[in-house]
């Protein structure tokens, strides 16, 4: 049975609206994404983790969830705001609806509600912490608890999103080459597409002691995934970023990794105004001059200007909306990070055979 909700803003601006699952209190950073598909990969992000996704696509979960696109074994969005939640699946390989997933992981679905008001307010006033209730209507009284809730950056949410332990993956065995994979809230899909490319895959947490557990893996090159929260405050893993540079491992980062590259390295990180969150976001290879749609999800981006600063760093990818730096490359190390999602999941997937092949041969040529 729908309840009515209030959804509030810190800023005071606030919407009525109805539950199509669960009821209570939550509280998060509200962020929207223009995807018209994808929703059980978008929840399923930890990316997502400690935020509250409005779609602006009006209609979601006509097509049900079929768990064969989830990023991760749990939902990591603390609750979704939709215009209108389909009552109808047409889809043949549904297992269950939208809201029944939702369900299932104790979160709460939000619809009948102006979702283009709060879109607009968003772009306007930027990404800001709020909240939904179904326990308390009174717009004052709710503000209060809002301004008393944590801040998502009071939180190191990729602490919550990563294993405790080395995993080992197969992967493609015509292939000698071994990848290190530091995961700091990695997407399945990401995984699916390295192991194409590499004989083993070992993942492992970005907080284990690396010292003492990494020293017996055999590795040609690193991958740092994507992950949640603000790459500004993580600084224990610098050290080891520099170590596998000087040694000149191959290194690649991909959204939160990308922006750790960069922070490593002397970069400046700027958080975005509302971010990037969709499958819809034009981005120009500067190389070659070719325009590629891709999937993005980001809060954070390395600085223009510190680009233009650097001595050793060139941007080779630029997002075509904003002009923000979609992508870096070392000019005498093998070192290169983009912020978009070349294996998209949901969304264009057209730059993923640039992005890990031309990554690949950088690796094959680096063990020639």
């Amino acid at each position: 049975m729908s309840k009515k909700a209030l959804v509030m803003l810190e800023s005071g601006f606030y919407l009525y609206g109805e539950t199509f699952c669960g009821s209570g209190e939550c509280f998060g950073e509200f962020v929207f994404n223009t995807a018209m598909t994808g929703y059980e990969e978008i929840v399923t992000d930890p990316s997502y983790r400690g935020q509250i996704v409005t779609f602006t696509y009006p209609l979601i979960g006509n097509y049900g969830v079929t768990f064969n696109n989830l990023q991760s074994n749990s939902i990591h969005s603390e609750a979704v705001i939709i215009r209108e939640n389909s009552a109808i699946i047409s889809n043949h390989a549904a297992k269950m609806s939208f809201a029944d997933f939702l369900t299932s992981h104790g979160k709460m679905g939000i619809h009948k509600l102006d979702t283009r008001a709060l879109t607009t307010r968003l772009r306007k006033y930027g990404a800001i912490k709020g909240g939904i209730s179904t326990d308390e209507l009174d717009p004052e009284k709710f503000l209060q608890k809002i301004t008393e809730a944590p801040d998502i950056s009071d939180f190191n949410l990729y602490e919550e999103v990563i294993g405790n332990e080395v995993l080992t993956f197969e992967g493609n065995t015509a292939n000698a080459l071994n990848l290190l994979v530091v995961d700091f809230g990695i997407k399945r899909s990401i995984l699916e597409n390295l192991r194409k490319y590499y004989n083993h895959i070992y993942l492992v947490p970005f907080d284990i002691n690396f010292d003492a557990n990494i020293a017996n893996l055999d590795f040609d090159a690193v991958f740092l995934s994507n992950g949640p929260g603000d790459p500004r405050i993580v600084h224990s893993f610098d050290k080891y970023l520099h170590e596998f540079a000087y040694n000149n491992f191959p290194i690649i980062g991909i959204c939160f990794g990308h922006q750790l590259i960069g922070k490593a390295f002397g970069l400046k990180i700027d958080k975005l105004i509302f971010g990037h969150h969709g499958g819809n976001h034009p981005v120009k290879n500067i190389e070659t001059g070719k325009v590629f749609i891709t999937s993005q999800n980001h809060n954070y981006a390395i600085s223009h200007q510190s680009i233009i600063e650097s001595v050793d760093w060139n941007m080779n990818w630029l997002h075509l909306y904003d002009n923000t730096v979609s992508g870096i490359k070392h000019k005498t190390l093998p070192i290169s990070s983009v912020q978009f999602h070349p294996e998209a999941s949901p969304g264009p997937n057209d730059a993923a055979l640039v992005v890990f092949d031309d990554f690949f041969k950088i690796v094959k040529d680096s063990n020639a």
